[in-house]
């Protein structure tokens, strides 16, 4: 059974003001808790009904508490309507910048606000095979419950990073794109390696500071009537062209 303390301290981390101060997140459902176990993530505790724990009677092998709880209290911690399985808190990981393998591809996100989006262009980028992300410092946060229930356990593999995206392209000499509705066809676009792709926020599109720096704009050709494309999916198409590039 759960107690008070241990309730209060799993429901404070969904604000990320505590996510900061106690330098750790929370993980719900089963796909992702399983993928956690699986990462270099240190894990503080489980919270787990006893299907759960029954299933996967591993997890009392390993170096984190475990507690048997039911769906009811479950469902009263996290974020889900509904959790019959579990959920986990782990520590926060930093990720230096100055040390990552920036050679290929490189997807930059130029304030993505959503949650939502930002897991799901996580999870496309683990898709297609893209181990880096770099965000604004204004673009939602990575420990946001919603971003990491979003990415169904990629956060586990994509290491992003939080940085002055404006210092990073004037001190990089690669070519850096921006998709923009104006830009040029995506698919008769010549992608050099190494670049910097730009994705803008999801209401303002490439902010005016980050527009100056781009060295060209791509475009993803539409053959209906709506008026733009979500941010997540245009990753997608982009990745797909990169990878068939």
């Amino acid at each position: 059974m759960i107690s008070k303390k241990q309730s209060k301290f799993i429901k404070s981390l969904k604000i990320k003001k505590y996510r900061d101060i106690e330098n750790a997140f929370l993980i719900e459902g089963k796909k992702n808790v399983l993928e956690l176990i699986d990462s270099e993530f240190e894990i503080e505790s489980i919270v787990c009904t006893k299907l759960f724990a029954d299933q996967n009677p591993f997890v009392f092998n390993k170096n984190f508490e475990v507690i048997v709880s039911t769906e009811q209290e479950l469902s009263q911690l996290g974020t889900f309507k509904v959790n019959n399985e579990c959920l986990a808190v782990a520590r926060k990981k930093e990720y230096p910048l100055d040390r990552a393998d920036l050679k290929g591809y490189t997807f930059i996100l130029d304030d993505i606000s959503d949650p939502g989006n930002l897991g799901t262009i996580i999870r496309t980028l683990d898709w297609f095979g893209f181990k880096h992300l770099v965000c604004s410092e204004h673009t939602a946060d990575f420990y946001n419950p919603k971003v990491i229930n979003a990415t169904m356990g990629s956060f586990t593999r994509v290491r992003v990073y939080y940085t002055d995206i404006i210092q990073l392209i004037k001190q990089s000499k690669k070519p850096v794109f921006g998709a923009d509705m104006g830009g040029k066809d995506l698919v008769k676009t010549s992608f050099p390696k190494p670049s910097f792709i730009v994705m803008g926020s999801e209401s303002a599109g490439i902010s005016s500071k980050v527009r100056p720096l781009l060295t060209s704009t791509i475009s993803i050709r539409g053959f209906g009537k709506a008026e733009s494309l979500n941010v997540g999916i245009a990753t997608g198409i982009i990745c797909h062209q990169l990878r068939n590039y």
